[in-house]
């Protein structure tokens, strides 16, 4: 037992006979009893000058405090595992021992096996409950250390930890939500999530790691920050304990994204803009020629030849067609580069393709055939400006794959279907030159390109995985060397729209109403003034203009207004007749040729008033004025009048 002789033992204990006795025991036992201590002052004085390994203690020693509360201030100021030794085992008496937390409880008389057991056992539970604790103190600090907020929760799923990062998220302390349900707490929505239930509450139910990239956290006053976030369950030995979420704040990160997307997009134009022109040019000639064949035989007194009104009604009819494919265009490019904001909806994926086909179409012309097979498939949840960006992109990477010179033996095409599971699945295949097994890695890595020095960035397959990823779904390549390349597509069905059961019966009464239009351009107030002829029309080309004739007491039924206007723009316009005639701003319809700033979008999205998109159809336009006149008939204020 000699190498016992190191674990020394502190006796407390005021029976002097039996503390001695104890003292012989223990030697024998190869342990070292170095200190007899009948009060409390002198245990603390002996455990001062030498900390035991292990301490016996009676409850009744001489003087105060006992035994029980001197054995709580050897373990507060020393942590030394504690022995109580008594000859009283009271249910009262064991219940103040119990909150000391002691390693044995032996009553006296004591066996010197069972002593050598209880000391045994002691010292070794004593080295455990230390490690145990260093590791929770090290567990603890690094977790309070890492810059991912973290949270813990029970089986209830009430907040058992929270550290710094996810404090400062929150705005709210560990002593202020320790105890509390994790749901009203950590407010957050976002895609995948039932009602009711947050990420560690399904975390709870699956009982597996679930993953949401997409998450808004709302914070106080309504307000929303963008993390990324992931919740798992605590499991040990088979048996859930709880669950613990990860997250970070991921606003930066979006907002880098979406510098990078627009990037994307400015440089897609650049590489569509010589085939768009081409695109123009051919219908602008058609409009400019046939404009002038019409003016001319309008012109000419008497007509030229008897067939010359036909011959001008079929220029008219092409110089119609030609603008309308000039419209078309324009209204492409414009949506693939307004900066309006994120807009997620029920879409049919065959829409967007089809924009994306018109807006690259002159890249496959000396390249290859391009063919669709466009099946109707579930509609998706996505946005669709976003969905036409990956479409382009995806169109042309296939048509730079394919060398110019050789359309009848090259073909891009792109087609569409559904999946086993009901997923819409949409492949993009080229019979380029394909990519080689040590690119296909890298693919979709930022900046990674195979293209030569200055054709392409190598950001629109990394932007694309990552829009596609944030709508749930995946991106992925299949290519061999030679043989071409296939990029497939796969995105969840969303929820399909209820389709009306009938259509709204047709107004047939045609109403009558005073009408103001403002725009700075003299064509437009003309042209707008000829097609609503049937209408009091007044045209104003200043905005400041309008609002004084409004001022003044004159009354509209429909307002039409420019939004980009010099001298004051129709927002300005519009704000100004919200403070002064408030009943008339609700009938201000907004003309707009192309939302090209953030300001103009956000504006737009703000108020609820109706807009025209330059170029107008005609139909359209009437249909748009009766539906106006309609209403304010149906109002208090019915000033227009019926044929």
């Amino acid at each position: 037992m000699a190498s016992r002789a190191a674990v020394s033992v502190l006796i407390v204990e005021d029976e002097g006979i039996i503390a001695r006795n104890l003292q012989e025991t223990l030697s024998g036992l190869g342990y070292d009893p170095f200190g007899i201590a009948s009060t409390s002052v002198q245990a603390l004085a002996l455990a001062s000058e030498r900390c035991p390994d292990v301490v016996l203690i009676d409850i009744r020693i001489k003087g105060e405090p006992d035994g029980i509360a001197t054995a709580q201030l050897l373990k507060d100021r020393f942590d030394l595992p504690l022995i109580y030794l008594t000859a009283h085992a009271d249910g009262a008496t064991l219940e103040r021992a119990k909150k000391t937390e002691p390693y044995a409880y032996l009553v006296k008389p004591v066996k010197p096996q069972e002593l050598h057991s209880a000391i045994e056992i002691a010292l070794y539970k004593h080295a455990m409950d230390r490690r145990l604790r260093e590791r929770e103190r090290w567990f603890s600090t690094t977790v309070r250390s890492i810059g991912d907020a973290v949270i813990t929760v029970d089986l209830s799923g009430k907040i058992t930890f929270m550290n710094a990062v996810a404090e400062a998220l929150l705005g709210l302390t560990l002593e202020e939500t320790q105890g509390k349900l994790a749901r009203d707490v950590l407010r957050v929505r976002g895609h995948g999530l039932q009602a009711g239930e947050g990420p560690l509450e399904q975390a709870l139910r699956e009982k597996r790691v679930v993953q949401f990239p997409g998450m808004v956290l709302e914070g106080a006053g309504g307000a929303g920050l963008a993390i990324a976030d992931s919740a798992a369950p605590v499991i040990d030995d088979g048996q859930l304990l709880g669950a613990v979420m990860v997250f970070h704040d991921v606003s930066e990160q979006q907002r880098l994204q979406k510098q990078l997307e627009v990037a994307d997009r400015l440089a897609s134009l650049g590489t569509m803009a010589a085939g768009v022109a081409h695109e123009i040019n051919n219908p602008l000639s058609v409009v400019i020629a046939n404009a002038e064949f019409v003016l001319e035989q309008l012109s000419a007194s008497p007509p030229t030849s008897p067939a010359s009104p036909q011959a001008a009604l079929d220029a008219q009819a092409e110089l119609l067609s030609a603008a309308s494919r000039i419209a078309r265009i324009v209204a492409d490019l414009q949506a693939f580069s307004r900066p309006e904001a994120s807009r997620s909806r029920a879409v049919d994926v065959r829409t967007p393709i089809e924009w994306a086909i018109r807006s690259t179409v002159h890249e496959f012309r000396h390249r290859s055939r391009l063919s669709t097979t466009l099946d109707r498939v579930p509609r998706v949840d996505a946005d669709e400006i976003k969905l036409g960006q990956i479409f382009v992109n995806l169109l042309l990477n296939a048509a730079q794959a394919i060398p110019p010179g050789n359309v009848d033996a090259n073909e891009v095409s792109i087609v569409t279907r559904t999946a086993q599971d009901g997923a819409v699945v949409v492949e993009v295949s080229d019979t380029g030159e394909g990519i080689a097994p040590e690119a296909l890695s890298h693919i979709f890595e930022p900046f990674f390109t195979t293209k030569p020095l200055g054709v392409g960035t190598g950001l629109g397959l990394s932007i694309c995985h990552g829009l596609v990823a944030a709508m749930g779904g995946k991106l992925d390549v299949e290519s061999r060397p030679g043989r071409g390349t296939i990029f497939r597509l796969t995105l969840p069905a969303g929820v399909e729209a209820a389709l009306p059961s009938s259509l709204p019966p047709r107004v047939l009464t045609t109403l009558r109403g005073r009408l103001l239009i403002v725009d700075d351009e003299d064509m437009v107030l003309r042209a707008l003034a000829r097609v609503l002829s049937e209408h009091q029309i007044v045209s104003k080309d200043q905005a400041r203009e309008a609002l004084a004739l409004i001022e003044s007491g004159e009354r509209f039924d429909v307002i039409f207004c420019d939004l980009m206007m010099p001298n004051m723009t129709g927002m300005d316009f519009y704000e100004a007749l919200l403070r002064q005639k408030p009943e008339l701003a609700s009938r201000v319809v907004f003309l707009t040729g192309a939302v090209m700033t953030s300001k103009v979008a956000s504006f737009l999205d703000a108020v609820p008033n109706r807009r025209l998109h330059k170029p107008f159809d005609v139909d359209n336009l009437r249909a748009l004025v009766q539906e106006l006149l309609s209403a304010l008939a149906g109002g208090t204020e019915s000033r227009p009048t019926s044929d």
